[in-house]
């Protein structure tokens, strides 16, 4: 390979590794788009470092390391699940050996590929396709100011001392006690640290409003869509998430709420601590253990026990399809891209199994469609038309 071949290589491969941390910027976006409409080759490169391969072999080289807390921090960055660590490391070079170690498996799978790849196989990738969500919010005062949020950032602290970035930058001060919201539109995801330290990770087409500054009796912030809580614990001053017709309220805990406007059901799910669930309508209320999910429909509340790490699946990086519905797959598919979805006549009654990571492109989720005999069309201006192309009542997944 010759120096600016080589030289070119790192370069994508950096911009395939920003991706996968979410600090991809718009002007490396660009620069990586272009790279993806040059050849089907490198498009399926792309394909293959975002449908695991990369994930994968990044876990056997980290496997050498093992400093505990250290990989739980970089675990949460990179969203790696699988690896124990044995050996310690120094804290600060962790965050770059694993780094190294993704770079190292996106140049391998590059190779691989390349070694794979002649001219006579080389086959045409339809360039109409939905990048996966990245980091994009909009944050509003009450007093009226609007701020869009770097998307090489991923995480902002929004409190009474003002709105600034993890690692300090400031975006804005605050004079006075405001009310906060941040939103994250489709296609867009955020995490947000609110005055108390707690931290939310909220999913694409999500809402969330607090006040800048608590009361000294109570904590609450007002949710649309789906976030993920990691509750800083603060005695007597109990922690209220509240949606439509329910209030779920902590002391300090790790939970999960899922309250999109447009779904039926709204569910709580409790990864650690305690919750309370109340139900506004009828005034009935649950008490969650680790493992239980609250579920409303109406004004129904039931609780059941579901594997955490399923229902949580988001949070690490990942779709979970296991038991969903035609429609609710493609609701979730329908935020995470910002794609319209459009169904010609009934909506087939299919369900699916299996999942992928959220980091893939959209046309290689859509694969599993034609396991359900269903065919597909992804529009220019964002639409995806479906529709039953053979009625064969067969069961699907990745």
């Amino acid at each position: 390979m010759d120096p600016l071949e080589e030289e070119k290589l790192i370069r994508i491969s950096t911009l395939i590794l920003r991706q996968l941390q979410g600090r991809l910027s718009v002007e490396d976006q660009a620069v990586l788009d272009c790279w993806l409409d040059e050849s089907a080759e490198n498009r399926a490169i792309y394909v293959r470092c975002l449908e695991g391969q990369v994930q994968r072999d990044a876990y056997i080289r980290l496997e050498h390391f093992e400093n505990r807390r250290d990989f739980e921090s970089v675990k949460h960055k990179f969203r790696f699940r699988r690896v124990s660590p044995k050996t310690p490391v120094l804290k600060k070079l962790w965050p770059y050996v694993a780094a190294a170690c993704v770079l190292v498996a996106i140049v391998g799978v590059w190779y691989q590929q390349r070694a794979r790849y002649s001219v006579g196989d080389v086959q045409h990738t339809a360039i109409t396709d939905r990048l996966p969500a990245s980091n994009r919010a909009v944050i509003t005062l009450s007093d009226g100011r609007q701020y869009t949020l770097n998307q090489q950032e991923n995480q902002v602290v929004i409190d009474g001392n003002g709105i600034r970035y993890d690692d300090g930058r400031q975006v804005a001060s605050i004079d006075a006690a405001v009310s906060a919201k941040i939103e994250t539109p489709r296609g867009g995801t955020y995490d947000v640290t609110l005055p108390d330290g707690t931290l939310v990770k909220l999913n694409a087409g999500t809402l969330l409003t607090y006040p800048t500054v608590f009361a000294k009796d109570r904590r609450e912030v007002n949710l649309t869509g789906e976030a993920y809580f990691e509750v800083a614990k603060r005695q007597g001053q109990p922690f209220v998430v509240t949606t439509k017709n329910q209030q779920v309220a902590v002391l300090g805990t790790h939970f999960n709420v899922r309250a999109y406007p447009d779904a039926t059901v709204t569910k709580t799910t409790l990864l650690e601590g305690k919750v309370r669930v109340k139900e506004m309508l009828k005034g009935r209320e649950l008490l969650l253990s680790p493992g239980d999910q609250a579920v409303r429909k109406g004004t129904e509340l039931s609780r059941r026990a579901v594997d955490v790490q399923q229902e949580l699946a988001w949070v690490y990086g990942r779709f979970n399809f296991d038991g969903k519905s035609l429609r609710e797959v493609m609701d979730e598919l329908s935020r995470w891209y910002a794609v319209d979805v459009v169904y010609k006549g009934e909506i087939p009654d299919v369900s699916f199994f299996g999942g992928t990571f959220r980091t893939s492109r959209l046309s290689s989720i859509l694969k599993i469609l034609k396991d359900q005999d269903l065919s597909y069309q992804l529009t220019d201006d964002g639409k995806l038309i479906i529709e039953k192309s053979d009625p064969k009542g067969q069961k699907g997944g990745l």
